[in-house]
């Protein structure tokens, strides 16, 4: 079963791979992801250079602070995981489209992270609260707050994968856990939580509209070159082979 699974995904690959336009697209995706993490660290790290004053929040103002960093930390670098490895090991026609996708989101958010100049809320779980650190606490920012990547992260795999049963749930669930995790560690304002659903659902229809042509194109190269069509031709090869 591994064996095949191993040769599916191999298959996929190899089919894709001979289509000049989704090579394009899968070396176009991949720059402007790494692009759009690049700008994010850089804006982010601007961002913390300045010095902005916290305002008011109706909702956080009135719920404690709770250690919920096991979450915020390895819950995210799970959700993560999932989000970059499903394409590429079970839908690679998706591969270019997903990566498009996510580095709009990003560039979005960054270039709302320069114009929204507001101070983490009152309580900020990571000021004196956290002793210790990891690979994603020793990158937090402060002042990169509108919207909420840990929500609009999963959310968008959620939009992305709709398509697959168990993953979109277990995304859209992610979504609504990193939600509340946010908001009881006081590191992200309330308008910053139920804005990303929003923003990124309009990102996704926008992306969805400009990508169509080409998600179409190669859908329906593995629907007839993929796994299942190769195993049909095999069959039909076998079964119509002349006997000596």
């Amino acid at each position: 079963m591994i064996k095949e699974a191993f040769c599916r995904f191999w298959h996929h690959w190899k089919v894709l791979l001979k289509d000049p336009a989704y090579f394009a697209s899968l070396l176009i995706g991949m720059s402007l992801l790494i692009a759009a993490y690049i700008v994010n660290f850089w804006a982010s790290t601007y961002n913390d250079t300045q010095i902005y004053i916290s305002v008011g929040d109706l909702i956080i103002d009135n719920i404690p602070v709770v250690n919920l960093h096991f979450l915020f930390t390895w819950g995210m670098y799970l959700l993560m995981v999932g989000i970059f490895a499903y394409p590429i090991l079970f839908k690679p026609e998706i591969a270019p489209f997903c990566m498009k996708t996510f580095a709009l989101l990003i560039f979005l958010r960054c270039g709302f992270i320069l114009l929204t100049n507001i101070g983490p809320p009152a309580g900020f779980y990571y000021d004196g609260n956290y002793v210790g650190g990891n690979i994603l606490s020793d990158f937090l920012f402060r002042n990169d707050l509108f919207f909420s990547g840990h929500t609009a992260y999963p959310f968008l795999a959620f939009l992305l994968f709709k398509e697959t049963k168990i993953l979109k749930w277990f995304f859209l669930g992610g979504s609504i856990i990193m939600a509340v995790t946010v908001l009881f560690m006081h590191v992200h304002y309330s308008i910053d939580v139920f804005a990303a659903f929003f923003i990124t659902y309009g990102i996704y229809s926008l992306s969805d509209k400009i990508f169509n042509k080409l998600n179409v194109r190669f859908s329906t190269r593995i629907r007839l070159h993929g796994w299942a069509a190769f195993n049909k031709l095999k069959d039909f090869a076998n079964k119509h082979k002349p006997s000596i």
